[in-house]
């Protein structure tokens, strides 16, 4: 369920940041604080890292960051909005408004891809994702969050092609 991997302290509705390093260090630093990440340098070079290799900007308004390190003592996810939008060098050139950034630890496989498919999945009905996209407190985030769970509290089928999870709707 993703309001168990989204807690109240991983949430920030309206980033401080505007451009991906900022917002990477800022989500991160939400990791470090709520005692998920050990290291958070280590944890934001695995991030980083990730990004070097495609951005995490999958278009829509949407990033999914995400980082898999020995520095992460469990699976968990931060959310960050912006109203103004961030530029994240994303696969449609348009700035992203609606940020998940997903901590792993390195032996965390299957929860890991099940957590990116939750995440798309939210993000593929309207309703929600417009909700999120006007979300201005925690309360809000967490709202939709909740209501999510209650309409998927099933898992979701998970495939992946050339490294990249492929959601099956």
């Amino acid at each position: 369920m993703l309001r168990e991997l989204i807690t109240e302290d991983l949430i920030i509705p309206q980033l401080a940041r505007r451009e991906k390093e900022g917002v990477i260090k800022e989500l991160c630093a939400l990791f470090s604080r709520a005692g998920v990440v050990e290291e958070v340098e280590k944890f934001e070079e695995a991030i980083r890292s990730r990004e070097g290799i495609e951005s995490t900007a999958i278009g829509q308004g949407v990033a999914i960051p995400h980082g898999r390190s020995e520095t992460v003592k469990r699976l968990a996810v931060a959310f960050g909005g912006s109203k103004e939008g961030v530029e994240f060098a994303s696969l449609d050139g348009k700035p992203v408004h609606l940020i998940f950034m997903i901590a792993a630890p390195l032996d965390v496989k299957k929860e890991y891809l099940q957590t990116v498919a939750r995440i798309v999945r939210l993000l593929k009905i309207k309703d929600l994702k417009e909700k999120l996209l006007k979300s201005r407190s925690v309360g809000d985030v967490l709202e939709v969050l909740q209501e999510f769970d209650s309409r998927y509290p099933a898992e979701v089928e998970v495939r992946t092609k050339e490294g990249r999870v492929i959601h099956k709707s």
